[in-house]
């Protein structure tokens, strides 16, 4: 696969994931001044407090970087903590598409939603970082280990989002407090906590179990890659010691 057609196509991802993200935005600004929504930059804020739009924003800067280092190396063993952050990303990622259509679909006001961009997001972005991730030339084999580094991120984002939540209110639902998503709202249970905290276990769950099978997928080449080299300075796609493999 030529690195200048992987590079074009990752850039050209990147820019389909800005126009949606500023869609969605823009779309989502207008929303809240029809019903009298004040704090504007709060509510900004929130916006990019979400999964999709982080994993999204995420992904942008993995196509972008991947993009340079191709037309600026070539196809090379990437290092351990390239692979790691696209892990988790495309992770993350994938993790939000299975999330938006088995859990959350018409949870957002239709107002606030443009329906192309809502796709590309959940959708289209997904099916693309995936891809690249099968696809990619610059992949290596990465040892099962490397999840517990993925979750690193989705726990940060976690942590903030939860502490937040209490101290933040949403004009654009009159609610006391904000959580960008139902399943993390303690208010929208009778048992509160506990019931996130189970929402939480099954993220976690989820999460590890994509990640997992996408490290599974690291055991065969991209197509098209030579099948020659070491498992130290050659082509990563030689490696197939079982010891490589944790």
């Amino acid at each position: 696969m030529h690195v200048r057609v992987v590079a074009t196509a990752r850039i050209a991802a990147a820019a389909l994931i800005v126009a949606a993200i500023t869609g969605e935005l823009l779309q989502s600004i207008h929303f809240w001044h029809t019903i009298g929504v004040r704090g504007i930059p709060g509510k900004v804020l929130d916006f990019f407090l979400f999964f999709t739009e982080d994993s999204n924003l995420a992904a942008v800067a993995v196509f972008v970087i991947g993009a340079v280092m191709l037309l600026r190396h070539g196809v090379r063993t990437p290092s351990a903590h390239w692979v790691t952050a696209r892990l988790t990303v495309t992770s993350a990622v994938v993790l939000t598409s299975l999330g938006d259509n088995l859990l959350l679909r018409g949870t957002v006001p239709p107002a606030a939603v443009i329906p192309w961009a809502d796709a590309s997001l959940h959708i289209v972005a997904p099916a693309l970082v995936l891809l690249d991730w099968l696809l990619g030339p610059d992949r290596r084999r990465v040892r099962v280990s490397t999840v517990g580094t993925a979750l690193i991120a989705p726990v940060i984002w976690l942590v903030v989002t939860m502490l937040r939540g209490p101290f933040t209110g949403d004009q654009a639902s009159s609610a006391r407090h904000y959580y960008p998503y139902f399943f993390l709202d303690p208010d929208h249970f009778a048992n509160g906590y506990l019931t996130v905290a189970v929402y939480v276990i099954a993220f976690f769950v989820a999460f590890c179990v994509v990640s997992l099978l996408l490290v599974w997928t690291t055991r065969w080449p991209a197509p098209g890659t030579p099948a020659e080299g070491s498992a130290v300075d050659g082509p990563v796609w030689a490696e197939r010691a079982p010891s490589s493999v944790g």
